[in-house]
């Protein structure tokens, strides 16, 4: 199965304009914060008892993070694996993720 990922020949301000957007949602939000302090990749099911959204709910807002580059998703049998994708987003907006 294909997760649709980021584009790599996305622009920095589109990609910082996709970033601002995502991070707009308070539910994105907490989960961008989540990932960030807890350091490390999780499962969606473990996300998801962390941050208290309902689980479509959740589905959508991975799927935004992703496509806007913020997080990355890999598949491991029926599990979902989600990383915050910290030095892209440190190298075009630097202190943004110390700052949540």
């Amino acid at each position: 199965m294909n997760i649709k990922q980021l584009s790599p020949d996305v622009s920095e301000t589109e990609f910082k304009q996709q970033v601002f957007f995502a991070l707009s949602d308070p539910g994105r939000y907490k989960i961008v914060q989540m990932l960030y302090n807890v350091g490390h990749e999780m499962g969606c099911g473990e996300l998801n008892q962390h941050v208290e959204i309902d689980k479509s709910t959740m589905s959508y807002h991975l799927k935004t993070l992703r496509e806007a580059g913020i997080t990355s998703t890999r598949t491991q049998g029926r599990e979902k694996y989600v990383t915050l994708n910290v030095a892209k987003i440190e190298l075009e907006l630097p202190g943004l993720l110390a700052s949540l």
